[in-house]
């Protein structure tokens, strides 16, 4: 069974680097503010350091360089990395958050960290896939995100083919997201634990078959599962797909093994049909997001 699924290349990695990295999300003072925007930045640096494959090396080295930075926004950071990512990441994370803090660097949004939960879920079946849109909200908090995921069904089951979470916005325009209608589809309710066992089934499913996420994914799944799950590691951890040039071929190819080969022309013919109205249905889910 074939896959675009690889490793991150670490041969690379040298201190002074991973410094530079760091430093790139140590300089935007708004991350001392938003706890959204500080969860989105540390979900963004862990992708590549809590990948399948990851030495637990790069992990300790993480965790290093932001204790050393040693003020707020590391110590946010830091709380951010051991709350979303996997092991060794998270205990790495935790163990420099607790020398920082014993320093008395620590950060005032740390008690806001990984509390969002789902509140509200919404399923639009379109003709080959399903969008649900699920309304994410912090206690007693007066804003809420918007999560789109795109799950595609195989005859062995179903991916994950897109994630993305909106910034904060007012609890109303989250509402009306969620209760939106895509053309061709009619919206359902979906409570949070058919939403988890979906969401779980497509992970455990991707993970047999060793298919990668996409990078938007890998960043908001961990924020997902633990919205839903109260783990971020609830679910496996997948592989991530890497850009690779531009192939026809390889774009089009079926992710499984489905038989002789006119079935898997007749499925790949499926598949990219499903792939364009898939597209438009994101984009439109996208622009409704946006208001």
């Amino acid at each position: 069974m074939s896959s675009r699924a690889t490793s991150w290349d670490y041969g690379a990695w040298r201190f002074a680097q991973l410094q530079a990295v760091v430093d790139e999300f140590l300089t935007d003072p708004d991350g001392l503010e938003d706890v959204a925007e500080l969860e989105h930045a540390a979900l963004v640096l862990r992708a590549p350091f809590d990948a399948l494959g990851a030495p637990a090396a790069v992990a300790s080295e993480l965790a290093l360089v932001l204790e050393r930075h040693g003020d707020e926004l590391a110590a946010g950071l830091l709380a951010a990395l051991a709350t979303f990512s996997h092991q060794p990441l998270a205990r790495e994370a935790a163990n420099a958050l607790a020398r920082l803090s014993a320093r008395g660097r620590i950060s005032a949004l740390a008690g806001q960290i990984g509390t969002l939960q789902v509140t509200d879920a919404s399923c639009h079946r379109m003709p080959g896939f399903d969008v649900v849109l699920a309304q994410l909200q912090r206690p007693s908090e007066s804003r809420a995100q918007v999560a789109m995921l795109v799950l595609e069904p195989y005859p062995c089951g179903s991916v994950i083919s897109h994630l993305q979470v909106t910034p904060p916005r007012s609890v109303a325009s989250a509402r009306e997201s969620l209760r939106a209608q895509l053309r061709g589809s009619t919206p359902s309710r979906l409570d949070s634990s058919e939403l988890l066992d979906r969401l779980g089934a497509a992970a455990e499913h991707m993970d047999a078959h060793a298919v990668p996420l996409d990078g938007e994914a890998t960043v908001w799944l961990p924020l997902l599962a633990r919205a839903l799950a109260g783990s971020a590691s609830a679910l496996p951890r997948l592989a991530v797909e890497q850009i690779e040039p531009a192939d026809d071929s390889a774009a089009s190819r079926d992710p499984f093994d489905h038989g002789p080969a006119a079935a898997g022309n007749e499925t790949r013919s499926r598949t990219s049909d499903r792939g364009q109205a898939k597209r438009r249905a994101t984009r439109a889910a996208r622009r409704r997001n946006r208001r």
